[in-house]
């Protein structure tokens, strides 16, 4: 699996409350333990997570644990070679040359091999060297032309098709994790042409992208943008077409029913790392915690990673075999301006920008974290950095002392009073309010629902009215430009420092924002700085491009980052070796090793 740099978002489009006997759950017996439950709050919708509009932590789970690599993080945030997989060497740094190498006898779960042509996939999809505006063929890809678009020169493909060797046309910082296997190349093949033979499919493959085949790619482009976008409506059964569930790591997809379970079997042919020992993997869907808490305490489910309220941590606490494990995850909460909603339409950029700030100095970010955060976590504090460094880390004060966020430090009277004067100038007042409309995701997360509450208030103490709109289908209007403000978390999903580009930076070869840019933020000192973290620079040049990102972000009053997220996992007592990682998938990462 591609390790993305892309953030994920931490919550999708939930479904109703569900009644865990709805579910058909029944508690684990001791000779039933070959299976996990795992209870999610929200709906996994797709089963091919880089395409751009499904980019959702609920299916990077599912396939977290479908999906094979070169590598992944451990529970202490380092990235771990996985040589079981296969091996990558730098050739050279000046041309950057790598060549990645897949130990042979790797099979996918329907038996074709696993070679060098299925790492053209994700090359193709995120390169942008493959979209072609005179056919119409595009790959919606969430990280498009975010590193791999600096390999111009075809890649080398030798040793029998088992390896790989690429070269970038500058340095690319995170190159270790911008390579990897995707879909299975002869499955997605056979989708757009279903007479193909699991050759003749990555045959046509190979020479279509080799020759710019557009009319081959067209079709399959549209079936990787478009086929896998199932899980919501349609259940995996003996009526789905196999192709779509081909996987390369120790699960594979087995059977589902939309809006409430996925369930995964252990994949046989699965033999690049240790078997898992655990052969049947569940994610349940249970959004009210309080039902959920009752799944994992009736036996009727495993493991839960519960919104992380005082509340919802003591009572599970007190049930009985149920272990709570903590820690801090890689995971931010941040409040967004959308450039282009509805109040500021017709505005002057400087007239925008003063009721922008306006608001932001109204948000009382450290009421948030005291009231909804400390109760969990008494170390937590406002976040005030946005690329990020987390309050843990040295460069945290160091950032927030230059970056532009000091006005946003002072106290509520100081910030109310600057708010007020910025309204008036505008003709703005409690008689005469600035109205603004607020998206936030899920309105039975308790912690989100507080946040709203606390910012509307504060709000209104300077005469502006924000309607709060708590939407469960939150991530489908992020970019649809309806509202003034949105607030919600970003999962990091990995150590490298170059994902602000994916979340703010513009692409300058479409004149569009990048996959995560929803406010649609264009400016071109940010992402000059931005594109030179991909270069081979210094700890130190690396915080001085941030820097620069950092006090254009602020000038620009584009929004606020407001806290690190805790964690907390509840698991049943009998489930053995769970470790909290920081990145991405928080729990899931060493699944194989879990056991009861």
């Amino acid at each position: 699996m591609k390790l993305s740099r892309i953030l994920r978002w931490t919550a999708g489009a939930a479904t109703a409350a569900l009644v865990v006997g709805s579910l058909g759950l029944a508690p684990a017996s001791a000779n039933q333990r070959d299976t996990v439950r795992y209870i999610g709050s929200n709906t996994p919708t797709s089963l091919n997570p880089s395409v751009r509009t499904f980019n959702l932590l609920e299916n990077t789970n599912i396939n977290s644990l479908t999906a094979d690599g070169f590598n992944y993080y451990n529970d202490k945030g380092q990235l771990v070679k996985k040589t079981g997989f296969g091996t990558y060497t730098v050739i050279s740094k000046v041309p950057l040359k790598i060549k990645y190498t897949i130990k042979p006898g790797l099979v996918w779960s329907d038996g074709a091999p696993i070679d060098a042509y299925d790492m053209l996939l994700p090359y193709v999809a995120a390169s942008g060297i493959y979209d072609d505006a005179a056919s119409g063929t595009l790959w919606d890809s969430g990280g498009k032309r975010l590193g791999l678009h600096k390999i111009t020169k075809f890649p080398v493909i030798a040793d029998g098709g088992r390896s790989i060797t690429v070269q970038y046309d500058s340095f690319q910082s995170d190159w270790e994790i911008q390579m990897g296997i995707g879909k299975p190349v002869h499955a997605l093949t056979q989708l757009a042409f279903p007479s193909d033979s699991n050759q003749a499919a990555k045959v046509r493959f190979f020479k279509a992208v080799r020759a710019k085949d557009w009319k081959t790619l067209k079709p399959i482009a549209q079936q990787w943008n478009t086929a896998y976008n199932f899980l919501s409506t349609t259940p995996v059964n003996a009526q789905t077409n196999p192709k779509l569930l081909v996987a390369s790591g120790p699960y594979m997809v087995r059977s589902s029913v939309p809006g409430r379970s996925v369930t995964l079997v252990a994949n046989p042919r699965y033999n690049s790392g240790p078997k898992p020992k655990i052969k049947n993997f569940q994610f349940i869907v249970i959004n009210d915690q309080t039902a959920a808490a009752q799944a994992l305490a009736n036996g009727e489910a495993d493991i839960m990673v519960p919104q992380a309220t005082k509340e919802a941590v003591a009572n599970l606490q007190r049930q009985r075999n149920t272990k709570i494990v903590g820690g801090a995850i890689a995971t931010y909460e941040h409040i967004d301006m959308v450039l282009n909603g509805p109040a500021w339409k017709g505005m002057s950029a400087a007239k925008a920008n003063d009721l922008r700030r306006a608001f932001l100095l109204t948000v009382p970010r450290q009421e948030i974290v005291d009231k909804l955060y400390k109760p969990v976590s008494p170390a937590s504090r406002p976040l005030n950095s946005i690329s990020v460094f987390f309050t843990s880390e040295p460069n945290h004060a160091r950032m927030s002392a230059t970056s532009g966020i000091a006005p946003y430090l002072a106290s509520e009277t100081v910030r109310l009073a600057e708010a007020r004067k910025l309204l008036t100038k505008h003709g703005y007042s409690a008689a005469n309010p600035l109205e603004l409309r607020m998206l936030w995701g899920a309105p039975n997360n308790e912690r989100r629902a507080g946040t709203a509450e606390l910012i509307v208030a504060a709000a209104a103490k300077v005469g502006i009215k924000v309607t709060s709109n708590g939407q469960t289908s939150w991530p489908s209007q992020l970019s649809l430009d309806q509202h003034d403000v949105q607030f919600f978390a970003w999962v990091q999903t990995t150590g490298y420092k170059t994902a602000a580009a994916g979340t703010y930076g513009w692409d300058q070869i479409t004149d569009k924002p990048n996959t995560n840019n929803h406010i649609k933020w264009k400016n071109m000192t940010v992402d000059q700085a931005l594109e030179k973290l991909d270069g081979d620079l210094t700890p130190e040049q690396q915080f001085r491009e941030l820097q620069i990102f950092e006090k254009e972000y602020f000038k620009d009053a584009v929004g606020l980052p407001m806290v690190q997220h805790p964690l907390a996992i509840a698991h049943r007592t009998g489930l053995k070796n769970v470790k909290p990682g920081p990145f991405g998938q928080w729990v899931l990462w060493n699944a194989w090793e879990w056991s009861w």
